[in-house]
Order: C-alpha cells, then sequence, then structure tokens
C-alpha cells in the first residue's frame, strides 16, 4: 500500500483529535494540511534535514517519505497545524513530535559529515607507544 499525503494528513488530523479513526480529511482539510506540510519540509530542509521531498499538489499523490521519518512528520505536522483547527497539541504528541526531529536531525547531520584519512598523519612516540602522554608532554 502506498504511503500518500493524505495518509500523512490524515494521521496529524487524528494526532490532535479532528478526525475519527475511521474518518479522512476533508477536501478542505486536506489541502490545507498539505500546504502546511510542503512548508514544513522547506523549513527542514533549511536546516539540512532533506530526504528527497518535493513540493507536494495533490494529497492522493505518493509522499516522499522514508519509513524512518514518517512518525516525524506526522507529528511535527499535527503541531503545525493545530491551531489551524482549534486543537490543543498534548505534552505527549508534543514530546514525540520533538523527539523524533531531533533524530531526524542528527541523523542528517551525520550524513553531511566527512569521512577523514588520517593514515598520513605520523604516529607518536614515546613512554605508551603510538600514544600521547600529557604528564610528559611526548
Amino acid at each position: 500500500m502506498a504511503y500518500t499525503n493524505l495518509k500523512i494528513i490524515n494521521g496529524a488530523l487524528r494526532e490532535l483529535n479532528v478526525i475519527a479513526e475511521n474518518q479522512d480529511a476533508s477536501d478542505e482539510q486536506g489541502s490545507q494540511c498539505l500546504e502546511k506540510l510542503n512548508e514544513l519540509m522547506e523549513i527542514w530542509k533549511e536546516v539540512g534535514i532533506d530526504f528527497g521531498w518535493y513540493e507536494q499538489s495533490s494529497t492522493a499523490g505518493n509522499a516522499p517519505v522514508p519509513p524512518y521519518a514518517r512518525a516525524a512528520v506526522r507529528t511535527n505536522l499535527a503541531v503545525l497545524c493545530a491551531s489551524q483547527f482549534g486543537a490543543t497539541v498534548s505534552t505527549e504528541l508534543a514530546t514525540v513530535a520533538d523527539r523524533t526531529y531531533d533524530v531526524l536531525l542528527a541523523k542528517s547531520q551525520r550524513e553531511q559529515l566527512d569521512n577523514v584519512d588520517m593514515s598520513h598523519m605520523p604516529e607518536g612516540s614515546g613512554r605508551y607507544g603510538n600514544r600521547y602522554d600529557v604528564y610528559t608532554d611526548s
């Protein structure tokens, strides 16, 4: 089953208790949330979280969100949309949104690090072999 934009939107609205478990977002709710979803992904790109998202124009379209990012996208979208739908963000939802965002940010930062080849550096010498001795400065 495809992971669609509507699935993300429905999940976010269910997190806020705006729609029931067996309900889908209305067309108006869907278009409002899709706009917020595109905004959220643009904000994340600015801080380095980029997993290939491109602007979406349809709630029926497949969402370019990898499985590891789905909870973060859904919960952060819910937080972003809460005031628009008169919903209150619970402490639990805010915590999950923060923690999953932190995981994505850390993953993004790790992936941006360059691997460094240190083989050109000279090996140390001294009492401890190749290790530096802070007591003798050698």
